[in-house]
């Protein structure tokens, strides 16, 4: 239901408002843990499958490298689904969930390794990464919420904890 033209910042809101996941419902959740969790059960109550697995089928000594590639999403009608690499961290598999959902309301399959992208495709990662950034982290919540009296390390880390997201993404915002 959205194509790369559209505004990043509405595409973002559309998103969040379909899975009823905002700031405050982050706010609430003790532990990127559970905001993933909350993440995931509002991503499946909206009809999206989300699978997160770290391993290679039942094999414990063949972990998923995130470096190799974090989600991916299949762009199915009747049956979406994102599957995320759980051997990444919480935070970034929140980021790569979300990621993905945006290639999904693109209706399109998605891989997350860009480097291996043609140019086009690229330009769609950076429009869902940019998507991501502004459903996790909403620049005017996140004006908001900057508390400029803190040194850096203590905001940063201030806006890590009300957000549920990496420092990266923090300091990227």
């Amino acid at each position: 239901s959205l194509t790369t033209a559209s505004d990043v910042r509405e595409a973002a809101r559309r998103i969040a408002r379909e899975l009823g996941f905002d700031v405050e419902d982050r706010r609430k959740c003790r532990t990127f843990a559970d905001a993933m969790r909350l993440l995931i059960d509002r991503c499946e109550d909206a009809g999206v499958l989300v699978m997160v697995n770290g391993i290679v089928g039942c094999n414990t000594h063949r972990k998923l490298d995130p470096t190799e590639f974090r989600g991916f999403a299949l762009a199915d009608r009747l049956a979406p689904l994102v599957f995320v690499n759980g051997a990444d961290t919480k935070s970034a598999q929140a980021f790569s969930l979300v990621h993905e959902l945006a290639h999904l309301w693109l209706g399109q399959e998605g891989v997350s390794e860009a480097s291996i992208l043609e140019e086009s495709a690229q330009e769609v990662e950076k429009w869902c990464n940019a998507v991501a950034a502004e459903l996790l982290v909403p620049l005017d919540a996140l004006r908001e919420a900057i508390d400029v009296s803190l040194p850096l390390e203590g905001l940063v880390k201030a806006l890590r904890a009300q957000f549920k997201v990496s420092s990266l993404v923090i300091l990227r915002r």
